[in-house]
């Protein structure tokens, strides 16, 4: 540890030579200046690499009913396009 008021220290980042009391250690212990300290945002303490807060609520909140015909059972399914060549007729 530096003692000394005028003490200078090489950043492991860049290689300039700054005070040694301005020079902090990141999250990896390297020796870097303010320039290139990265605060939390670095690889370890990245909000990128923690697990996120997620809620699986499979609840759905206000359903309402399915009257678009989508609860259409096979033996009442119609094959045949009678309806939408009606439609077609009528544009």
């Amino acid at each position: 540890m530096a003692t000394q008021r005028n003490a200078l220290a090489m950043c492991d980042t860049c290689g300039f030579v700054y005070p040694h009391r301005v020079m902090r250690l990141n999250s990896y212990g390297m020796l870097v200046c303010p320039e290139d300290f990265e605060g939390q945002f670095d690889l370890k303490n990245s909000p990128l690499n923690k697990i996120p807060n997620v809620r699986d609520d499979p609840a759905i909140r206000n359903p309402r009913p399915d009257t678009g015909g989508r609860n259409l059972q096979w033996n009442q399914a119609t094959t045949t396009w009678d309806e939408t060549e009606k439609y077609w007729q009528q544009i």
